[in-house]
């Protein structure tokens, strides 16, 4: 296992945030237009990058676990931090490429991190302009909107 495995696979992580982010934004658009096509897809979308990155995800902690143990390193969690606190050594060529690539990754994070934060605002907003259209066009009683008899 050399490090261009895990360079590769940040890499790819680091591109599937992008498009996460990208999805993340359309969706946002999508509440904000009243666009229910658009969320949609963008909810399809984003099942299918988050299912990517998972998998990446447990790519990348699988060459982590692989490299541990090529050079016997105690990793308490098989994370690029550790990796790179503790495995520095062995990653002389390729280790600023690593710190940038894992600075961009955690940057991207706290991006997706507030627009998740944005979307969650919106629906909760919505979720109530829903209840208070509801309250003013059949009141406050608990009776039904539909006639049940027939």
């Amino acid at each position: 296992m050399n490090a261009q495995l895990l360079l590769n696979s940040l890499r790819v992580q680091d591109d599937n945030l992008d498009a996460l982010i990208d999805i993340l934004e359309a969706e946002k658009n999508a509440i904000v237009l009243h666009d229910f096509t658009a969320l949609e897809q963008s909810i399809t979308d984003k099942q299918k990058i988050l299912r990517t990155v998972d998998q990446e995800e447990s790519n990348r902690v699988k060459i982590i676990k692989e490299f541990a143990g090529l050079y016997s390193l105690e990793l308490p969690k098989a994370s690029v931090d550790n990796l790179l606190r503790q495995g520095k050594n062995y990653l002389e060529k390729e280790f600023k490429e690593l710190e940038k690539i894992r600075t961009s990754i955690k940057y991207k994070v706290g991006i997706v991190s507030r627009i998740n934060s944005q979307l969650k605002d919106l629906v909760d907003f919505s979720r109530n302009m829903i209840k208070e259209t509801l309250i003013a066009l059949v009141g406050n009683s608990k009776n039904s909107l539909v006639n049940k008899k027939v």
